[in-house]
């Protein structure tokens, strides 16, 4: 599921993230996951169903993004690591660019505001939170998505889990 957010667009309350990297975290298979010792309050949404946002605070500080994809009660998401900031305006799919490239899982959640309040917030049916398809705006094929391996990890570092956009 993983390579087929990238193009798509995070938004909340009007600022938004074309995701252009991404790593994803299996569940209780995958040593480098939340989800990995099972549900506790920290990763309770990793568990819910896909389209759940996960927000959670990395080294105390930074507020990282995640999206559920996996079922109900499985435990897999999806960290948003980079995008391209971008203002909605009224016409779906489209937007202004407000600047570079945002890189970084700490510097996408701070860029969009997550909060850790908005962590369990279903992206399919929230008004402050959307997960909306931009693709067909955005040219994207398999040959310019790049796969690698996981960053900023001390286990599970050899699963080729981390995509992004070729630009």
């Amino acid at each position: 599921m993983a390579p087929k957010l990238l193009g798509m667009l995070i938004e909340k309350d009007g600022l938004g993230l074309i995701i252009t990297e991404v790593e994803a975290y299996g569940g209780s298979d995958d040593e480098a996951s939340h989800a990995f010792r099972g549900r506790t309050h920290r990763n309770a949404s990793m568990f819910e169903d896909g389209g759940t946002l996960y927000v959670y605070l990395s080294y105390g500080i930074h507020r990282c993004i995640n999206i559920v994809t996996g079922e109900n009660g499985v435990g897999q998401a999806v960290l948003v690591r980079s995008g391209l900031f971008v203002r909605r305006s009224n016409e779906p799919g489209a937007g202004e660019c407000l600047g570079a490239a945002v890189r970084g899982p700490g510097r996408v959640g701070r860029t969009i505001g997550a909060q850790l309040g908005d962590d369990g917030v279903d992206l399919l049916k929230a008004r402050s939170w959307r997960l909306l398809d931009t693709r067909p705006f955005v040219s994207i094929d398999d040959a310019r998505i790049a796969r690698s391996t996981r960053v900023g990890i001390s286990k599970g570092r050899e699963a080729q889990w981390r995509f992004e956009l070729d630009q």
